[in-house]
C-alpha cells in the first residue's frame, strides 16, 4: 500500500496529528490540504532523513529502523508493541504511547481490515525510501573490501541436496540410534562422508544446547538438517531404536528447492531466535549491509555487536560468526571469503540477495510473540541435566524441587533427572503426562527422546505395584456374599473377591457398606 493510499485511508484527525507533528504550514481542517502538504514533505527524501536524524530518542529511533527493514507487509498491534519493548532500555517506557507517537510522526498507519480488525501499515515508498538511507548508514559504519577476496565459500544449495541424500540415505538402510536417540558412530560416519559439504563427527563434548534438540550431539549443519527432518515429521525415532523415513518426506521432496529453502530458513530462524532474540534484525541489518559489497566480518561484528550477546559459555562474537554467519553461509545465503593479507569479509550471495532483499521467495513470518522477552528457556541435555538460568528459576522453583536433584550452582544452576527424583514427584502427585507437559514447556519442545522414553518407563514401573488399605467382608454364606456384589452401590469399592464369601472393599467405602448392611437387616461392627 503506497503512502497516499495509506493518507486517503486515514480520518482528518490522524493527517492533522502527523501536520502537527512537522508544524506543517497548510489548512488542519482540509482533509484535501493535509494529504498534499504530508505527500510533498514525505515524498522528498532529503525530509525523510531529515526527520529521522533528528529524533533524539535512541529506543525510539531504533523502533523506527526496526519497523522499515521489517518484511512484513503488515503489523498487528502485539507486532508493533513487542517491537517497541525491544528496542533498547523500555524500563519505565510506556510502548503504548511509543506507539502513537509512531502514529503521529507519520512511520505508521493504522487503518480497519474488512473484518474490523485494526491492522497497521508502512506505506510501500516510504519504507523503500527508508531502506535505502538505512542502507546507506550503515555501510558508512562497516569498512568495505577495497579489493575481492583471493578465496571464498559459497555453499549455494548444497544444504538442499544433502538434506534429500540423507532422507535417501535413511530410507534405503538400517539405521540404528542409540538409547539416548543418536545415530550409531559408524553410520553418523557414513551420512558425513556423503555430503557435499564435509563436517567431523562430534568427539567427547563438555557442553553444546541452546541451538537445537540434537545440537549435543551432532556438529552444527548436520544438527540442522537433522532437527528440521525431525521437527517436520519428515524421520521417526521408534521405541526399538529404528530411524525410519517418513510418508511427509516423499510430498516434501517434491517441493522445489526454493520452497524447502524457505521453509528450512523460517525453521532455523525460529530455532536460533532463542538464543538470540534480535536475530531477524541481525539478519536485516546484515542483509541491508552486505549486500554489493564484501565487508570486513570484524566490523560487521562491531555493527551486531548491540542486539547480540554472549550466551553462557560462548562470547558475543563467537555467536556471530558461527551462530549466524555460518549458518547463513550454510543456507546458500551468505559467502564467506578471505583476503590476501588474511582478513576475513562477507558477502550476500545472488541468491542470498533475491532471498533476503528482493523477497522473489516467499518467507512466511512467524507472528511476533512476547516469548522474545521471556526468560530463557530450560536446556535438557540427553544425560538427563537440566541446565537451569538463574533468571527463571525463582518461577519454576517449586517444581524443580520436587522433580530433580540440584547438582551445582555457578552461571547457571544444573538440576538432574533421576529414577529416585521422578518417583518422587510421582508420590507428590504428577503423573507422566505432567512431568513431560512441564519438560516441553520449560525448555521450548526441546526435550531428547530418550528422555521422554526414560520418564515413560519409570511412569510404568511406579504403576506396577500399588498399595491400598482395605477392608476384608467376611459372609456366612455364598447366597449372601453374592448380594452384596450385585449391589450396584456396593460396586465401586469392592476391591478384589478373596474367596466366594470373603470380599475387599476399599476403606473409604466402609461407611455406606455399613449403611448398606443395615437397611438389608445385616447390621455389622467394624472388627478390629
Amino acid at each position: 500500500m503506497r503512502l497516499s493510499e495509506c493518507l486517503n485511508s486515514s480520518s482528518v484527525d490522524t493527517l492533522r496529528k502527523i501536520a502537527e507533528s512537522y508544524e506543517f504550514d497548510c489548512s488542519l481542517s482540509s482533509k484535501n490540504a493535509l494529504m498534499q502538504e504530508i505527500l510533498t514533505h514525505f515524498n522528498n527524501r532529503k525530509f525523510i532523513e531529515t526527520a529521522f536524524s533528528a529524533l533524539e530518542e535512541n529506543a525510539y529511533k531504533e523502533a523506527v529502523s526496526q519497523l522499515m527493514l521489517d518484511r512484513r507487509e503488515t503489523f498487528s498491534r502485539e507486532d508493533v508493541l513487542a517491537m517497541v519493548q525491544r528496542t533498547g532500555d523500555t524500563a519505565g517506557v510506556d510502548g503504548q504511547k511509543q506507539m502513537q507517537r509512531l502514529l503521529q510522526d507519520g512511520w505508521l498507519y493504522c487503518l480497519n481490515s474488512k473484518g474490523g480488525r485494526q491492522i497497521y501499515y508502512i506505506p510501500d515508498d516510504l519504507r523503500r525510501t527508508m531502506r535505502e538511507y538505512l542502507a546507506d548508514n550503515l555501510k558508512q559504519r562497516v569498512r568495505i573490501a577495497e579489493s575481492a577476496p583471493i578465496v571464498y565459500r559459497d555453499e549455494n544449495m548444497a544444504l538442499q541436496r544433502d538434506l534429500a541424500l540423507f532422507l535417501n540415505f535413511v530410507s534405503k538402510n538400517d539405521i540404528r540410534i542409540t538409547k539416548d536417540g543418536t545415530i550409531m558412530k559408524r553410520a553418523q560416519q557414513q551420512i558425513l562422508a556423503l555430503f557435499e559439504i564435509k563436517e567431523e563427527a562430534l568427539g567427547k563434548v563438555s557442553w553444546r544446547f541452546g541451538y537445537g534438540r540434537r545440537f549435543h550431539d551432532y556438529p552444527d549443519r548436520f544438527a540442522l538438517i537433522y532437527d528440521y527432518c525431525f521437527n517436520r515429521g519428515l524421520i521417526e525415532e521408534t521405541q526399538e531404536g529404528e530411524l525410519l523415513v517418513t510418508k511427509q518426506a516423499a510430498e516434501w521432496l517434491l517441493q522445489s528447492e526454493k520452497e524447502r529453502a524457505a521453509d528450512l530458513f523460517r525453521y532455523w530462524r525460529l530455532l536460533y531466535r532463542r538464543p538470540i532474540p534480535q536475530l531477524k534484525l541481525c539478519i536485516a541489518t546484515l542483509a541491508q549491509t552486505a549486500k554489493g559489497d564484501w565487508v570486513h566480518v570484524a566490523s560487521m561484528n562491531e555493527l551486531l555487536a548491540p542486539y547480540v550477546g554472549d550466551y553462557y559459555y560462548e562470547k558475543a562474537e563467537l555467536v556471530m560468526e558461527q551462530r549466524i554467519y555460518q549458518m547463513l553461509v550454510h543456507q546458500g545465503l551468505l559467502a564467506h571469503g578471505q583476503l590476501a593479507c588474511g582478513t576475513a569479509v562477507i558477502k550476500l550471495t545472488p541468491f542470498g540477495r533475491e532471498f533476503l532483499l528482493d523477497e522473489a521467495v516467499e518467507i512466511e513470518e512467524e507472528p511476533e510473540e512476547t516469548q522474545d522477552l521471556r526468560s530463557m528457556p530450560v536446556i535438557i541435555q540427553p544425560n538427563f541435566d537440566l541446565l537451569v538460568p538463574l533468571e527463571s528459576f525463582e518461577r519454576i522453583a517449586w517444581e524443580l524441587e520436587e522433580l530433580t536433584d540440584l547438582i551445582r550452582v555457578d552461571t547457571m544452576r544444573v538440576h538432574r533427572l533421576t529414577k529416585k527424583s521422578v518417583l518422587r514427584a510421582f508420590d507428590f502427585g504428577w503423573t507422566c503426562e505432567t512431568v513431560l507437559d512441564f519438560l516441553r514447556e520449560e525448555s521450548d519442545g526441546l526435550v531428547p527422546g530418550n528422555v521422554e522414553r526414560m520418564i515413560e518407563q519409570w511412569a510404568a514401573e511406579f504403576g506396577r505395584v500399588k498399595l491400598y488399605r482395605a477392608v476384608v467382608v467376611e459372609c456366612s454364606d455364598e447366597a449372601t456374599a453374592k448380594d452384596l456384589k450385585s449391589l450396584p452401590e456396593l460396586k465401586p469399592h469392592v476391591r478384589l473377591e478373596l474367596t466366594p464369601t470373603h470380599l475387599l472393599i476399599a476403606e473409604a467405602g466402609l461407611p455406606l457398606v455399613q449403611a448398606q448392611l443395615a437397611k438389608l437387616g445385616y447390621p455389622a461392627e467394624l472388627i478390629e
